[in-house]
């Protein structure tokens, strides 16, 4: 298991972007309507009080909550991505899940792990402080690749939600929600449709068969390439993928629905509301979560 030190390098420029934002032109508009998503998705179940953020990026959801009046915390490894935080939001973030130590219990009427519990080391440890964190009837949100989903099984090593090394843990969805359960969380909704996540990772399992790569989509509109120098063939590769993107896109999202719509979809994201009678978490790791 890498060090936070060594993961800190997977996070650089070409992972999150060279400007203020993380993709180019209409993708990082509709990554923004995403996160305003997330953001109504925690203003549903929890109409007011205080939110951690675990893993909130360049913090974009927590400035669409603090717009509505949240209070708002937010995690971030020490990065490009907490330095692009503190300049957004105008405050300061936990660089990690040890500097909650410090809060008192019961803290935070909701904690979301929007794509953020399979980059820890320690998921086990991260839930058990969140649910230290968690007030009773508390929202806990979390959204993870789905390990066991058809898209995973169908793109093998080319999964894009492998995403190593920065993906350290992946999960059986059914189990840890099962395992929280059994805690005595409730279960209020289990989301499996995605259309930020499981169409693009499909659209690039479709690039994979033609031979394009399986992260060549996901580099095109990000502006990064992983393929080499500019040359003509690299030039003649980026037409050609360009000129597939509207027919593999339109295939990619029926795919990828029709995969969600039988509960399999290559992410899916748990909401759990915390009972006032409930087991405390004392798991720390990977095995005790069922995985």
């Amino acid at each position: 298991m890498p060090d936070s030190e060594s993961l800190a390098r997977y996070y650089d420029e070409d992972y999150y972007g060279s400007g203020e934002g993380k993709f180019l032109g209409p993708v990082e508009v509709a990554t923004r309507f995403f996160r305003y998503i997330r953001a109504r998705a925690v203003r549903r179940f929890i109409p007011t009080g205080r939110v951690l953020d675990v893993g909130c990026g360049r913090g974009v959801m927590i400035k669409f909550l603090k717009r509505w009046g949240y209070q708002v915390d937010g995690v971030e490894l020490d990065t490009i991505a907490a330095v692009r935080a503190r300049k957004n939001l105008n405050q300061e973030i936990f660089l990690s899940l040890e500097d909650l130590a410090r809060l008192p219990a019961k803290h935070y009427q909701a904690i979301c792990f929007w794509h953020s519990l399979e980059h820890l080391p320690e998921p086990g440890k991260a839930l058990k402080t969140a649910d230290r964190l968690l007030a009773p009837g508390g929202l806990l949100i979390i959204a993870a690749p789905h390990m066991e989903s058809l898209q995973s099984r169908l793109s093998g090593p080319s999964w894009l939600h492998l995403d190593l090394p920065r993906h350290l843990v992946h999960f059986d969805m059914k189990q840890l929600a099962a395992f929280l359960q059994a805690k005595g969380y409730r279960l209020i909704r289990h989301q499996h449709f995605s259309q930020e996540y499981n169409v693009i990772d499909t659209l690039c399992y479709l690039y994979t068969v033609l031979g394009f790569g399986h992260l060549y989509p996901f580099d095109l509109i990000r502006g990064t390439y992983r393929h080499g120098g500019c040359t003509w063939k690299q030039a003649l590769k980026t037409v050609l993928g360009i000129s597939c993107l509207l027919p593999l896109g339109g295939l990619a999202f029926c795919v990828a629905n029709l995969f969600s719509l039988v509960k399999s979809g290559s992410t899916t994201t748990l909401f759990l509301k915390k009972s006032v009678l409930h087991t405390k978490l004392c798991g720390r790791s990977s095995s005790d979560l069922g995985i």
